[in-house]
């Protein structure tokens, strides 16, 4: 089996660009064509600046409550106000800056140098984690880079709706069937980031291989696999996060189920979670006791 990964590097895409019709002209030039079953996953951010999602820091007027926010986190207080009219709540707040400070993130770790990064860190020095759409963000996905000063661009509030009409443009122009994936950078602990699919349509986003046999014929307790977050995650691999300037990729050859659903058929609503984690704590309880849970508890938090 072979599976390809083509980058496209694009030009600046502008508000009220026809982003299929970019995607379809560069695919013609590079790599010869849109082709049946390619899957196309494009960054959240070029597809808010073709729909004008962005917002411009000298529009905002910060409310009492992004003020008292402000003063607590040391975050402009516009952005705090962007971050809670892009958002359901705000669930946690990571003080990144301190975290740095008092040596308990290496941002070294991370950084070639280290004075650029502390500066970076400057302008955004607590991150907020908040609920938007059903779905975990932080910041609200607001977004500064590869932008001009002082604009920056907020996701698309139903993914997959949007990564549906770019699939529909791009059948009706090349009368290709693909998939169409949106993704965008989240971080998956506190140094490192990884790409994650905020929207699909066209492809089974989970494996739905649970308890399916194995080579010895034992099902298998797994098997399911997040296919559209994995395929996000390899296109990052090209997309990069500073100047590469590749929005997009065509991943080539790879079998796939074809599906109506999106990536919001598999969230799970508050309820559910609320649920679970009563569950997971009911059960800890009953097997090392509450004295243990307690104490585990408190060595996290003090």
């Amino acid at each position: 089996m072979k599976v390809e990964l083509l980058g496209l590097r694009l030009p600046e895409i502008r508000p009220g660009d026809d982003l299929a019709g970019i995607i379809v002209d560069y695919c013609e030039r590079e790599i010869g064509g849109i082709k049946d079953y390619d899957i196309i996953v494009v960054t959240s951010k070029i597809v808010s600046k073709a729909n004008n999602l962005l917002v411009r820091f000298n529009d905002v007027k910060p409310s009492g409550e992004a003020v008292r926010i402000s003063e607590k986190t040391g975050v402009d207080p516009r952005v705090v106000q962007i971050i809670l009219d892009n958002s359901d709540g705000i669930l946690l707040t990571i003080p990144f800056q301190r975290l740095v400070e008092k040596g308990i993130i290496e941002i070294e770790k991370a950084a070639k140098d280290y004075e650029r990064a502390y500066q970076a860190i400057k302008k955004a020095p607590t991150l907020f984690i908040v609920s938007r759409g059903g779905q975990i963000y932080s910041d609200a996905g607001l977004d500064f880079s590869n932008h001009p000063e002082g604009v920056a661009s907020i996701p698309p509030e139903n993914p997959d709706e949007y990564a549906r009409k770019l699939r529909e443009r791009i059948k009706e122009m090349t009368g290709k069937e693909v998939a169409v994936i949106i993704s965008d950078t989240e971080g998956s602990s506190f140094i490192g980031s990884l790409d994650l699919a905020r929207g699909s349509s066209g492809i089974t986003v989970i494996s739905k291989r649970f308890g399916e046999p194995d080579r010895y014929g034992k099902p298998k307790f797994g098997g399911v696999d997040h296919i559209a977050d994995e395929l996000a995650c390899a296109s990052a691999l090209l997309m990069g996060q500073t100047a590469e300037g590749i929005p997009a990729v065509i991943v080539r050859g790879l079998k796939y189920e074809r599906s109506e659903e999106g990536v919001s058929s598999h969230l799970l609503d508050p309820g559910t979670v609320k649920a679970i984690i009563k569950e997971i704590v009911k059960q800890t309880v009953k097997v090392v006791g509450m004295k243990r849970l307690i104490k585990f508890i408190s060595s996290i938090i003090f």
